[in-house]
Parts: C-alpha cells; sequence; structure tokens
C-alpha cells in the first residue's frame, strides 16, 4: 500500500550569511521511502551534513546541516532536501516519478557524473574517514525530471518516430548535442550520448503516459 510521503519546511541551510529554507522529507518517511525502493539500489538512510555547490542554492556553495539522505549503491548519498517548488512536490505526489528518478539518476551518473555529482570540499573535515562522499544533487534531477514529465511529457508520448522528435527538439531543445554556438541544440542520431538519453527520456515517459510509443532508436 502506497503511502502518502510529506515535505516539511528546511532551514538548515546556510550559504554566505543567508539562511534559506527549502523543503526535505520527514524523518518518519525515510523508512518508508528504503523499503520502497530497495529494488533501485537504496540501502538504509542516515541524517548528515553536506556543503558544496548544487541547483539547491542556483550553483552557489551552501551548508545543509542534518538533513535526511538516502544511502545508494554502497556510494552516494542523496539528499532528500529540495527547492520549494512544485517540481519538489510532484516528487513524491504522483507514484511513478520517484520510480523515474532512479531511471534519470543512474544515466546521468554513466554518461554526465559531473552533472549528478555535488561539486564537494573533499579535504572538507566533514568527509574524514566517510565512505559515502559522492553526494548527488538531488535538487537538479527533480528539476530535471520535471522538464521531461511537465514540460515534454504529453507532447512526446504522441511522437511515433525519430524523424518527429528531432523536428520537435530543433524547437523545444530538450536535448542538445553538447557542441558549441548555434548548432548545439541540434539533436545527433549518430552521437551514443544523445541516443541513450533519448531512450531513457522515453522509458520514463512511458510511466506516466502508458501509450507512449517505446520506439527502436
Amino acid at each position: 500500500m502506497e503511502q502518502a510521503v510529506i515535505l516539511e519546511p528546511f532551514d538548515r541551510i546556510l550559504s554566505g550569511y543567508e539562511k534559506l529554507t527549502e523543503v526535505s522529507v520527514t524523518i518518519s518517511d525515510c523508512s518508508y521511502l528504503c523499503e520502497r525502493y530497495k529494488k533501485f539500489g537504496v540501502q538504509g538512510y542516515r541524517l548528515g551534513d553536506y556543503r558544496g555547490m548544487s541547483y539547491l542554492n542556483r550553483y552557489l556553495t551552501c551548508s545543509v546541516k542534518r538533513a535526511p539522505m538516502l544511502i545508494y549503491k554502497d556510494k552516494y548519498l542523496i539528499p532528500l532536501v529540495f527547492r520549494m517548488s512544485e517540481d519538489s512536490y510532484r516528487l513524491f505526489d504522483e507514484p511513478v516519478r520517484m520510480e523515474a528518478f532512479f531511471y534519470l539518476l543512474d544515466w546521468y551518473l554513466e554518461n554526465k557524473p559531473k552533472k549528478a555529482i555535488m561539486k564537494t570540499p573533499r579535504e572538507d573535515s566533514i568527509y574524514v574517514n566517510n565512505p559515502h562522499n559522492l553526494v548527488i544533487d538531488s535538487a537538479y534531477l527533480s528539476f530535471r525530471l520535471s522538464e521531461i514529465l511537465d514540460g515534454s511529457g504529453f507532447p512526446l508520448s504522441q511522437i511515433s518516430s525519430l524523424e518527429e522528435f528531432i523536428d520537435w527538439n530543433r524547437v523545444n531543445k530538450l536535448i542538445d548535442n553538447g557542441g558549441i554556438g548555434r548548432h548545439s541544440k541540434i539533436f545527433d542520431r549518430e552521437n551514443q550520448q544523445n541516443m541513450s538519453e533519448l531512450r531513457v527520456i522515453f522509458k520514463i515517459i512511458h510511466l506516466k503516459y502508458p501509450e507512449t510509443q517505446l520506439l527502436e532508436f
């Protein structure tokens, strides 16, 4: 049986001399999340501090105290602290969205790890003897997931060919090819990273819109 997961105000974030308030999962919900998403690689949770640059504070360095974090695949910590925005609430309101979150996370870890892993000062004392010193930028992943599902999900669920997607992407720019200049947003079907990103995007959209065609890209 699915359980409602509550986000509550979280004000243990400091950037410079400014104290910020965002939202986080309650401690009482962490055990439920661990059990529910164990099949995706979640092994437990912990409370902990971290410091670094992330989408949580527009890529400015901030310090977060006593944050609930999922332990993921023996190596990563996923902070359950997010920006106070609609996409953060949807992450737990819609049953399929957390499953999609893990699909997207795995794609980034394999293909663009610098986007998924927070830039942190490894020499900082809070990382001494800490085996889980790779902190996921969960706020960014929640935002990117919203770009895919909320901004692009329905129109892409109606697409039936790669050519249709390429035309759509030329205008909407969901996937870029990593290039520089005016051609950077043109989807490159010869780019294997572009193609693998497209496959995971359609896999995610299929969760919300089952009528989506899983094309052989």
